[in-house]
């Protein structure tokens, strides 16, 4: 199918992307990755397109000791190959081999990931684990907020006309983390994937974070789940326990992929695994 018609621009300066944003009708293009196809399948037409690919200041990542800093035009790849956020990010680092193709992973950027919030999306669920912050940035000045409140729905964000994503931000977290999914076909979005940490001091579990996605129209922290885990060893009967509730927990949708009984077995099984591999140090 053919593409709509649109205008092209490409700004060096972000600055200069801000003022073309100004027009309602407008979308930044990052990698392509998804914005592409939907506009060939007719399920976006923008008559302008903002190419960022030569805006210098979007590519640039801080990876502190206590806090990351990653820009919306880093690539998957890019980020994949860090050995800063290998050492600091752990999670990031395992879930972006599970990132689509190679192919995919040298075009598609982190900061496209995110804006465009698809739930089987790896990144929006890595940001929410971690309790990171989404950047944004407008000519009437920036805001920055938390992944909880800027993921509103499938495709549906915060982002307000005329504003650009420009990075998002993380702490290092001090848990230990591990990250499982589950997919149709290797590369594919995710029927369900689940993230969790854990801090253990004396045997027993004294932080706890369990996230999950492809199972609803965003990432969820499955609090629920965590707080079950709380002073208490982590063994198989409480790694069962923490599986079951976070089944409970949720109410997925069915689709012509999976039931929504399959996803809330689905989620059981990936939060068992990753308690799992945490407790024998396979992380």
């Amino acid at each position: 199918m053919k593409f709509p018609a649109f205008a092209y621009h490409r700004p060096e300066t972000l600055e200069e992307a801000l003022h073309l944003l100004a027009d309602e009708d407008a979308r930044p293009l990052a990698g392509g990755q998804s914005l592409l196809p939907m506009m060939a399948l007719r399920l976006a037409a923008p008559t302008m397109l903002i190419d960022l690919s030569e805006i210098a200041a979007l590519r640039q990542s801080d990876i502190g000791m206590d806090r990351a800093r990653i820009g919306a035009m880093v690539t998957h790849a890019d980020n994949a190959a860090s050995f800063d956020i290998w050492a600091r990010l752990p999670l990031m680092s395992e879930a972006l081999h599970h990132v689509a193709h190679p192919a995919v992973r040298t075009r598609g950027t982190f900061g496209g990931s995110l804006a465009h919030a698809d739930a089987g999306a790896e990144m929006p669920l890595v940001l929410t684990a971690l309790g990171g912050h989404v950047l944004l940035r407008s000519l009437a000045g920036d805001r920055r907020l938390a992944a909880e409140d800027f993921f509103l729905g499938h495709y549906t964000t915060a982002i307000a006309q005329g504003e650009l994503l420009v990075g998002a931000e993380m702490p290092v977290s001090p848990l230990l983390w591990a990250f499982e999914e589950v997919s149709r076909r290797a590369g594919d979005l995710a029927l369900a994937m689940v993230a969790s940490g854990v801090r253990i001091e004396d045997g027993r579990c004294r932080e706890v974070c369990i996230a999950a996605s492809g199972v609803s129209d965003r990432p969820l922290r499955l609090t629920e789940a965590a707080s079950a885990l709380i002073d208490r060893p982590l063994d198989e009967r409480t790694i069962a326990e923490a599986g079951r509730i976070a089944a409970a927990s949720i109410t997925p949708r069915s689709d012509i992929h999976a039931s929504a009984d399959h996803r809330r077995a689905l989620v059981d099984v990936l939060v068992r695994r990753t308690l799992t591999r945490l407790a024998q140090g396979d992380c």
